[in-house]
């Protein structure tokens, strides 16, 4: 029988806060790790090296420049910006075991994924206060799938409904297909002028559509408050929800269809490549089981991953600033860019609104442990102020502690250059734990924390 290892880490431990590799096969600590799980769990470091289509990345891979998940270093162990859990098998010879590698956010207490949780609903554009997750289970992890599932179904209805080639049987006087010889003796006899015949079709009733279906009424049944505040604040669900239900008359509620062959095939049409995500998801779905949703899977590796860094900025944008006269920049070009030289660019996540011409002050995210003596931080914001003009910059960054406040710093050197003195800010937002009994109450807290910084924010920045 396997053996089930669960390794529980936290993002962003790095330097003095990153964890130890222990000898001994019973570590002490929870910041010490036995040095035997090591070798088996370094197959899943880095998403370069992970083979197979089993792990989900949010953002896509693509866009992710952060490959890495976590990285030895002598005899620590660091994580970066990725959350999530990944399950994977022991390759040695002589044992099966089976390892659950969770990361969770630095801002989330034991079992509990408020933060994330929040993060998630607050950039999937619902506002919902009352999840019904509970830590004893895997219903956590659970609504974070059921989460993501429906913006990335959102995302692949926007190259049009899922279809694919299925056969289809008929028995009719117009023959134009394959004759099914057996069915058409044991049904047209005496012969009356009808063939039986099958034909290879193009159509929306598939049983990749159906398993989508069941997931989104097994969603109705467990998490109709999530998809409540979907359908509220996206017109576009309910149109998909109608297509997909007209779609697939054959759709039956009896038939399991996580377990069709049919659907554990990846998706590989070019064209319907963002279905290949939701497919995934609707299999994790469909398939939890209480305490083993990433375990006991066939494949060697498992699991899902959030660019918690990614998650921090997105949200930056439509929480914090939305209200004021920032535009939040995408790498991809997508929306705005900030042009220094011949088809070059540069990216601060959030510059003012303006002319390009006009001297703006931007801000960066930044989800990690923020420092006034990382140089390389001062110099990309100093960066970033001399492309735009503008004298004021600064970064939004996570903090655990409720006492911290806006600092401010001035840049006496460039003060003839920009006939003023430059300002950084550093900008923090207090992230409540994740102590509470239920969400509802953290959902109060972490308002009553955003309400605050947009408070400071406004007094000391915005109407500067």
């Amino acid at each position: 029988m396997d053996n089930h290892i669960t390794i529980s880490l936290k993002d962003n431990q790095s330097y003095d806060k990153a964890y130890s590799l222990v000898y001994d096969d019973e570590s002490s600590d929870e910041k010490e790790i036995p040095e035997s799980y090591w070798e088996d769990i370094k197959q899943v470091s880095d998403l370069n090296q992970i083979k197979g289509s089993n792990i989900i990345t949010i953002p896509s891979q693509s866009r992710n420049k952060n490959k890495e998940i976590f990285s030895r270093v002598n005899d620590k162990l660091f994580t970066y910006n990725w959350v999530g859990v990944l399950s994977c098998r022991s390759k040695g010879e002589e044992n099966e075991d089976n390892y659950r590698i969770e990361i969770r956010s630095r801002f989330d207490k034991d079992d509990k994924q408020y933060f994330l949780l929040y993060l998630l609903c607050s950039v999937c554009g619902i506002n919902v206060f009352d999840l019904s997750v509970n830590s004893e289970s895997e219903s956590d992890y659970t609504a974070i799938m059921v989460l993501l599932f429906l913006r990335k179904l959102m995302e692949a209805y926007e190259d049009g409904i899922y279809k694919e080639y299925v056969r289809k049987r008929y028995n009719e006087y117009d023959f134009k297909g394959v004759m099914d010889i057996n069915r058409h003796i044991k049904i047209n006899n005496p012969f009356l002028g009808k063939t039986a015949y099958s034909t290879r079709e193009y159509s929306y009733d598939n049983d990749i559509l159906c398993l989508i279906r069941q997931t989104l009424d097994y969603i109705k049944d467990y998490f109709p408050d999530i998809l409540k505040g979907y359908l509220n604040n996206n017109v576009i669900l309910n149109e998909i929800i109608d297509a997909i239900e007209n779609a697939t008359p054959s759709y039956r509620m009896n038939v399991n269809y996580s377990d069709s062959m049919k659907c554990r095939r990846e998706i590989t049409h070019p064209m319907y490549q963002k279905y290949e995500d939701v497919r995934k998801l609707a299999l994790m779905i469909l398939q939890e089981s209480g305490q083993n949703v990433f375990d006991d899977k066939e494949e060697d590796t498992f699991g899902i991953l959030i660019d918690i860094s990614w998650l921090w900025e997105e949200f930056i944008a439509v929480k914090l600033l939305n209200e004021y006269s920032y535009e939040h920049l995408l790498t991809d070009n997508s929306k705005g860019s900030l042009q220094w030289s011949n088809k070059e660019y540069w990216y601060p996540d959030y510059i003012e609104k303006g002319k390009s011409d006009s001297k703006r002050n931007v801000f960066d995210a930044k989800y990690k442990f923020w420092e006034w003596n990382k140089d390389a931080d001062i110099h990309q914001l100093l960066s970033y102020l001399f492309l735009t003009g503008g004298d004021t910059c600064g970064i939004i960054y996570p903090s655990q502690d409720e006492q911290s406040k806006v600092e401010k710093k001035e840049i006496n050197a460039f003060a003839s250059f920009y006939n003023a003195k430059p300002k950084i800010y550093a900008l923090p937002l207090f992230i409540p734990q994740s102590e509470y009994d239920d969400y509802g109450e953290y959902y109060k807290k972490i308002n009553i924390s955003i309400q605050a910084w947009k408070q400071s924010f406004s007094a000391q920045i915005a109407t500067y």
